[in-house]
C-alpha cells in the first residue's frame, strides 16, 4: 500500500531544518590567541598595580587601591606618626614611592 502525501511542504520544511542543524553546530570560532610573553620592564608595565606592590606596602594597603590612607596607616603607630612627613604631595595618602622613601628609617624605628 502506498501513501501519498497531500501537502509535501511541512515535510520538506522539517527535512530541511533537520539537515541544516549539523552544519550550524560545526561552525566554531577559533580560540583567542594569547599575546606574546613580556619580559623585563614590559612585564612591570603590563602587570596590574596590585601585582607590583611589595609585601610591606601591601600589608598596609588593606583595600588594594595602590595607596595607604591615614586610616590604613593607623594599624602601625610609627607609620601613623610619620604619615604627614611621608606624604610629600599632601594628597592625604601614601603612594608606594612615598612609603618606601622612608621605609628604612621606619623599619629601624620598629626594631627599637
Amino acid at each position: 500500500m502506498t501513501h501519498r502525501i497531500r501537502n509535501p511542504l511541512p515535510v520538506l520544511l522539517a527535512l530541511t531544518a533537520a539537515l541544516s542543524v549539523p552544519p550550524a553546530f560545526a561552525q566554531a570560532t577559533p580560540p583567542p590567541q594569547d599575546p606574546p610573553p613580556t619580559t623585563g620592564a614590559d612585564a612591570m608595565q603590563a602587570a596590574p598595580a596590585a601585582a607590583r606592590v611589595t609585601p610591606a606596602f601591601a600589608e598596609f594597603d588593606v583595600d588594594s587601591d595602590g595607596k595607604i590612607s591615614q586610616a590604613e596607616a593607623a594599624i602601625d603607630s610609627q607609620l601613623s606618626r610619620d604619615f604627614a612627613a611621608r606624604d610629600k604631595n599632601r594628597d592625604g595618602a601614601l603612594s608606594e614611592a612615598e612609603y618606601h622613601a622612608d621605609a628604612v628609617k621606619h623599619e629601624a624605628g620598629k626594631r627599637k
